[in-house]
């Protein structure tokens, strides 16, 4: 319940999970889509490296996009985000009665827009192009972009997972479990695969090429080529090739020379995201280590892998039991710091600390005895502060 320093004018404005940092001017940008059937509206937001609004702008942009925009995920360029949005068949009243796109609205067989709009540092900031991707008989929905980039003569290009279908396969269940066999999961589960995507602002025209036809989940890089060139893509794969399966093994792709090469642990074992983290001394690109968390299906139990990214093939150097079951599928992020370390006391206090602070906004120019220059009653600070004190 924040609206993060005021940046997000109102509490029921949209916020999307997604988040892409710019590695080079270390910032992190967000965006939002507040969806109509109609019309939609988007809001993007660009951080410092403190959280803090970027001075250009407030940090934010907003702008129209036409339809009804369902969003998976965007790119950030050194410039730019990139937007795709999938064509959509919309009931307008249907959708305005129950405002449940899943039941009013449907994919159609066209191109996509691909929206590229300036950030909100930039000097055309919210200024935006659209250019249609060609269709080939495949929807660009779901999307999940890897990381995307702006080349010397100004192509935008990016890698992204793409799903044969809207998601969900022919079947959905939100039964838990929700496959229990090889057949209901690919009964509820769309075929995937890795797309290279070449866009020339200036010409308007977007190429695409598909990089494997493997069943791939969770595309990573190296965080710190994030907006920038990569050379590596680091995936969760399945085990029977093209065919549908759930995420199993580590995949490394690198895309200057081809090459490539999986780690596969045993039939009823499973690994979920990979996640890269830098080795201290070695800033080259696949010189640190992956991460990820292996499910075991015999035991029922969980343990954390650590790969060399230089050499997946050789599997594991390390695994270290976690005690307990993590869900297949959970996945996160790195943190080089303890800043992430917090416990769940820490966050939930910290998490009311600021609330309170954004509701009592107004009251801080309040003569009275017993607040602080927060907003806050001083009886308030042992509580929001225990930690720290």
């Amino acid at each position: 319940r924040s609206q993060l320093g005021g940046i997000i004018k109102r509490e029921e404005n949209a916020m999307s999970s997604s988040a892409v940092i710019d590695s080079k001017r270390n910032r992190i940008l967000f965006y939002g889509i507040d969806e109509q059937a109609s019309g939609s509206t988007l809001n993007i937001y660009e951080f410092n490296s403190k959280f803090q609004p970027i001075k250009e702008n407030d940090g934010a942009v907003q702008l129209e996009l036409p339809g009804l925009a369902l969003v998976y995920d965007f790119g950030v360029t050194e410039n730019y985000c990139v937007f795709v949005q999938p064509q959509l068949k919309v009931n307008g009243m249907q959708y305005m009665l129950n405002k449940e796109p899943g039941k009013s609205a449907a994919l159609e067989s066209e191109s996509a827009l691909l929206h590229i709009v300036a950030r909100p540092g930039n000097k055309d900031a919210g200024g935006m192009k659209t250019i249609e991707i060609p269709f080939d008989g495949m929807p660009e929905a779901n999307l999940q972009i890897i990381n995307s980039y702006e080349s010397e003569d100004g192509t935008i290009i990016f890698d992204a997972l793409r799903s044969a279908d809207s998601g969900g396969g022919s079947k959905s269940s939100t039964q838990w479990p929700w496959a229990s066999t090889l057949g209901d999961f690919q009964n509820m589960s769309s075929k995937k695969s890795l797309w290279r995507y070449e866009v020339n602002p200036k010409k308007g025209l977007v190429s695409k090429d598909c990089i494997s036809q493997d069943q791939l989940y969770f595309g990573v890089i190296n965080s710190n080529t994030s907006a920038q060139k990569h050379r590596y893509i680091y995936a969760a794969a399945g085990a029977m090739g093209e065919g549908v399966a759930p995420p199993q093994g580590i995949t490394k792709f690198d895309l200057d020379t081809g090459a490539r090469e999986s780690w596969f642990p045993e039939s009823y074992e499973f690994c979920g995201e990979p996640m890269y983290a830098e080795r201290r001394g070695d800033d080259s690109e696949d010189g640190g280590y992956i991460l990820s968390t292996l499910f075991n299906g015999k035991d029922e139990c969980s343990e954390l892998v650590v790969l060399k990214a230089n050499d997946v093939a050789a599997g594991p150097i390390a695994r270290v039991p976690i005690g307990i079951a993590v869900p297949h599928g959970f996945h996160g992020c790195f943190a080089s710091t303890d800043d992430a370390n917090w416990t769940y006391e820490q966050i939930e206090r910290r998490a009311k600390l600021a609330d309170k602070m954004e509701t009592r906004g107004s009251m801080w120019n309040e003569v009275k005895s017993d607040f602080s220059g927060l907003g806050l009653r001083f009886d308030d600070m042992e509580e929001y502060f225990g930690d720290l004190m």
